[in-house]
């Protein structure tokens, strides 16, 4: 009696029922095959490696929970009826915007949706929502040009290089606010882009400078394209917070190598970024493939060649390796990136790790720059730079700013280097 109530009905396997003698992963298929179900009492084939997919995660009752909103059934269901066409515009139609979000990379992960930049597609979303609310005509015309031809034309070339990162959407969400803004009150003004002039863009920027800061692209623009006089646009110098000093920098690191109530996976971000300078964005776009273990040796590649990493770090980065987070649903099952996120194909995104270093008093500019500065004044710049994944012009800047003494260090200058070491000794 005791087996039989153990034991799944329909696979056999020995475990918790979930519901009417099934076991979570049956229950979850049940509802996947119901859900996609084509009208034909089978999965629609094109959804068929999405199914399997999800059927396979880890927590099935995550996923039995998500199938059960009301809007994911919906979509679902929509997409699975033979005459709806299995195509990104499809999704595009669908609401809310989250959950086809979610949807879609899911998708596109199990190969059912071709792969389109994620952060792209959301902006042009967005930027059709925006554009719908706009009531004045002449304001949405130079509106809707300025973001086909400016904003969205950098981030497509930004996603020819690599994924387009949410702060580069960020930022362009901004500069589209920015404009909108500035139109209206130009319009409260009783002014037209065309008769605005330097006492207007003066008035303007008079308001708040760091605030209207970003509307600088929008008149740059206009200015290239004659739709506005020439103009100064006010500039004003936003110098980068000063960096940890050495001790704060150390007792930092310090702390986040022996203190053990700190989370593991704040303790690894924070110390790649204050060991190795290395940005945010940089941090969540390794994957597993970036760390290296040769005959016990711990190794990162961030540049050219891989950098060492020491013990302790190398410990908790390997105990990090063994923990990922976000690997138990049907998003990120087989992840490969260091740091996976909850979307599925996707790392982390930035807002969350900033998160986390902020509740331990840890800031990503200043420790990265503190960073960079201490180990340039160690090695010369050109040689950080190519370790590092950094480039040349900006290292050599850090190198100038801190004061470090291998000013006339070049590229390659092997015999030099040697000569500085064989003088030191």
């Amino acid at each position: 009696m005791t087996r039989k109530a153990l034991t799944c009905d329909n696979c056999g396997i020995e475990g918790r029922r979930y519901r009417r003698g099934l076991c979570g992963p049956c229950a979850l298929a049940e509802d996947l095959d119901t859900v996609l179900d084509d009208g034909s009492g089978q999965v629609r084939p094109e959804l068929l490696p999405f199914r399997d997919g999800m059927a396979a995660m880890r927590s099935p009752r995550a996923g039995v929970s998500w199938l059960a909103r009301p809007h994911v059934e919906q979509m679902l269901r929509t997409l699975a009826m033979p005459e709806r066409p299995l195509t990104h515009e499809t999704l595009d139609g669908m609401t809310p915007w989250r959950s086809v979000a979610y949807l879609r990379d899911l998708l596109m992960q199990h190969g059912v949706l071709p792969r389109v930049d994620r952060h792209l597609v959301l902006f042009g979303r967005w930027l059709g929502e925006r554009l719908n609310e706009i009531d004045q005509p002449e304001q949405r015309k130079l509106v809707e040009r300025f973001a086909s031809w400016h904003v969205q034309r950098r981030l497509r070339a930004f996603a020819d290089r690599g994924p387009v990162t949410e702060q580069q959407t960020q930022q362009a969400r901004e500069e589209i606010r920015q404009a909108l803004g500035f139109l209206a009150w130009l319009h409260q003004r009783d002014r037209r882009l065309a008769t605005c002039r330097q006492a207007d863009i003066d008035a303007w920027y008079a308001q708040g400078y760091i605030a209207h800061r970003l509307t600088q692209a929008f008149l740059r623009w206009a200015m290239s394209n004659k739709l506005l006089v020439k103009v100064t646009i006010p500039h004003r110098s936003t110098v980068n917070p000063a960096p940890l000093d050495q001790h704060h920098h150390l007792a930092v690191i310090r702390a986040l190598l022996t203190e053990e109530t700190i989370p593991l996976l704040t303790r690894v971000a924070a110390l790649l970024m204050l060991l190795y300078a290395q940005p945010l964005t940089r941090i969540l776009k390794l994957t597993l493939d970036d760390v290296l273990d040769a005959d016990g040796e711990l190794s990162i590649r961030l540049g050219d060649p891989p950098i060492p990493v020491p013990e302790p770090f190398a410990g908790l980065l390997r105990q990090h390796l063994q923990q990922r987070l976000n690997l138990t649903t049907a998003t990120n099952r087989d992840a490969r990136w260091l740091f996976p996120g909850r979307r599925a194909g996707q790392p982390m995104v930035t807002s969350t790790i900033e998160i986390r270093l902020r509740k331990h008093g840890i800031f990503a500019l200043n420790g990265r720059t503190a960073a960079l500065r201490q180990l340039v004044l160690q090695a010369p710049a050109p040689v950080v730079a190519t370790m590092l994944g950094y480039s040349h012009d900006h290292t050599a800047r850090t190198a100038t700013t801190a004061g470090t003494t291998w000013s006339r260090y070049a590229p390659g200058d092997h015999t030099r280097l040697q000569d500085r070491r064989t003088d030191d000794s």
